[in-house]
């Protein structure tokens, strides 16, 4: 079973500004004449990580990461200022690769990604199939309402696997037992959080926010956990408050609109790396994607979750990167 490449440090970090007020931090490291990779972390509001890094061999990829907008080390950063989720959404997230792509000279990258990161992973490729070497995506996400209730609901899904989680997730939320189809229980319970979350009481926010992070923590492995792992405040807001502002507004991408487009990568070489016992993000997306994107290989890792760390998800990922690279080389020997 293959590790992680050993640990590195940065070749060189910086802030792109964007406009709108944002700047970008990024990173690269790795060979700087080797096959670039950018790593797109989840979330959204995750932050990147010096583990991301370490899925590709730095003597064979150039590895690139940024903090999304409003966290991890980009300003300003929405712990600290509600502006920062001004001019944050899926398309500014979108351009702002391409201005980091255009930054760094890049003509062609492998795109790489995690849970919210390959949703935007895979809208990028859509909108900039282009310049997409190829995808390597870990815990496919599709964003698609099915996805949200799948995690969020309490009458489908990971609720009705982790009851007792679940009722702890929705304590001090008023949250209705109606059998409506008007009534829509996932968005009231991001709704009620969003409120909490960006409220005056700073003591009310940061305890949301842990109350948040703490339901995805516990269930996030395969072993799970009593309580979530420890995250600072800054981690905590950052991934709960720009949550519930994507996933109130859907994503701020149309209903099914991967699936809608896919055809549009068709021709991408890709792997899909997905935990089977993944209750974060449900399977039958992973399964639903490779249905319908012929170039994108499906492997399904038993006694996984959702964990990046999991021993299985990483000798996936890490066999995936060394399979793109030889690939890829391949390719170039052709020409």
């Amino acid at each position: 079973m293959r590790t992680l490449f050993p640990e590195i440090n940065p070749n060189q970090t910086f802030h792109l500004d964007v406009g709108d007020s944002h700047q970008i931090y990024v990173e690269e490291c790795g060979n700087p004449d080797g096959i670039p990779v950018v790593y797109v972390h989840g979330g959204p509001g995750g932050g990147s990580s010096p583990m991301h890094r370490r899925f590709y061999d730095p003597e064979q990829y150039r590895i690139i990461q940024f903090d999304q907008r409003g966290c991890g080390k980009s300003t300003p950063h929405c712990a600290d200022d509600i502006n920062a989720l001004f001019s944050n959404t899926t398309q500014h997230l979108l351009r702002d690769m391409e201005q980091i792509r255009a930054h760094l000279g890049i003509t062609s990258w492998v795109v790489a990604g995690g849970s919210w990161g390959t949703t935007l992973a895979l809208l990028y490729a859509i909108k900039f199939p282009s310049v997409v070497k190829a995808l390597i995506l870990r815990g496919v996400f599709l964003a698609r309402k099915q996805d949200l209730d799948w995690f969020l609901s309490p009458k489908q899904g990971a609720s009705q696997i982790f009851p007792e989680y679940y009722r702890d997730f929705v304590r001090g939320h008023d949250i209705e037992s109606v059998d409506s189809e008007d009534y829509d229980a996932t968005q009231e319970i991001l709704e009620s959080y969003h409120e909490k979350l960006t409220g005056d009481n700073d003591f009310e926010q940061l305890a949301a926010a842990k109350q948040f992070m703490n339901w995805e923590g516990r269930i996030v492995s395969v072993n799970y956990q009593q309580s979530a792992p420890a995250m600072s405040k800054h981690e905590a807001i950052a991934m709960s408050l720009l949550n519930t502002h994507y996933f109130t507004n859907d994503g701020f991408i149309y209903e099914s609109e991967i699936i809608s487009e896919i055809a549009a990568i068709s021709h991408i070489p890709g792997y899909i790396v997905h935990g089977r016992n993944d209750v974060v993000c449900k399977p039958e997306g992973a399964f639903t994607l490779a249905e319908h994107w012929p170039n994108g290989v499906l492997e399904m890792v038993p006694a996984a979750g959702h964990s990046s760390t999991e021993p299985g998800i990483i000798d996936g990922l890490v066999r995936a990167s060394q399979n793109i690279a030889k690939f890829l080389n391949e390719k170039d020997q052709e020409k």
